[in-house]
């Protein structure tokens, strides 16, 4: 960690005014490459980098549908992201299930975090309205904190007959009105499904500060990795992280100690940034957090979609989940 915190502190008092093109003609694309690797340990790179950026509901690199649903508001919202910029393009009344977090299987409560709609479908009871959407719980922190259950939809109303709904009826899934329901399918229809945030008791906001230091923190993650240095590099993850497959943070140590103890040469590249709120019903700054990752050594290559689930205790990360 000192190595790293050293190469910050010389980049803010060298390279931030520097020009990069005059860096390169005196000393080479190698000291262009690392000053732009340490710029971007740097949170106040981030911070000037995304200031134009309306990040409250998270930071995007692609057009993404989001859709912000609030339990004890009864509310839900659609919105576009895109170029960095924010755009309302509906609000409606919801019906949602039981409050409090989803635990498991039948307690019929909506499950409060951050999902991905994974497909649209014409359900096949009308009791579900015309249309419906299936969301990602649970998702892998859902699963290594041993919630269960499934089949959490977005859809609407029945169709047949003067049926009421109600909070138990909805079975934990989010419900509209069939007619709020069509004017949603259009606008989902144009975006391609995106993300769904649901809260209770307000909507978690992100701050671009918040964004900032992510990134901040996930480059110097790459730098301690990259580096083998295995004690900066763990001191990222929380002492209760999970890995996917369910391995505790003693197994992983030990793992990374003795893989970063053969000091190979490492490629580590991060791509297509997806940082999103992670709604939550325990106290703290929960975020999503997906990237394409390429990794190359000598004995193992990966190339593919990382996913971690972090803690943002002030503008210092904390993995508890990574797949």
């Amino acid at each position: 960690m000192k190595k790293i915190l050293l190469l910050v502190f010389f980049a803010n008092a060298i390279f931030g005014a520097q020009d990069l093109e005059k860096l390169y003609l005196e000393k080479g694309i190698t000291a262009v490459r690392d000053a732009i690797e340490i710029n971007l340990q740097n949170k106040a790179h981030w911070e000037e980098k995304l200031a134009p950026q309306d990040l409250k509901y998270g930071y995007y690199e692609r057009p993404t549908f989001i859709t912000v649903v609030d339990k004890t508001a009864k509310k839900i919202a659609a919105f576009k992201f895109e170029n960095g910029k924010l755009s309302k393009l509906s609000s409606n009344e919801v019906l949602t299930g039981l409050m409090g977090d989803k635990l498991k299987e039948g307690d019929l409560k909506t499950p409060v975090g951050t999902y991905e709609v994974t497909r649209k479908f014409t359900p096949s009871d009308r009791y579900y309205g015309p249309v419906a959407w299936s969301l990602s719980y649970p998702n892998v922190y859902d699963k290594v904190r041993h919630r269960d259950g499934g089949g959490i939809w977005i859809h609407g109303y029945p169709m047949d007959g003067n049926v009421r709904e109600d909070t138990i009826k909805t079975k934990g899934c989010v419900v509209m009105k069939n007619d709020l329901l069509t004017k949603y399918e259009k606008l989902v229809g144009e975006n391609k499904g995106g993300v769904v945030l649901i809260n209770e008791k307000g909507v978690k906001e992100a701050s671009n500060a918040q964004i900032a230091a992510i990134f901040a923190e996930l480059f110097k993650w790459k730098m301690a990795w990259t580096i083998s240095d295995a004690n900066a590099y763990l001191s990222f993850y929380d002492k209760d992280f999970t890995r996917f497959d369910g391995m505790k943070m003693g197994r992983f140590a030990e793992m990374k100690k003795q893989i970063f103890s053969r000091k190979e040469n490492k490629f580590i590249s991060f791509t297509n940034f997806v940082i999103t709120p992670y709604p939550s019903t325990e106290k703290g700054d929960f975020f999503r957090v997906t990237f394409n990752e390429k990794y190359l050594t000598q004995s193992y290559q990966f190339e593919g979609v990382k996913t971690l689930y972090v803690r943002l205790d002030g503008s210092k990360m904390k993995i508890l989940v990574e797949e």
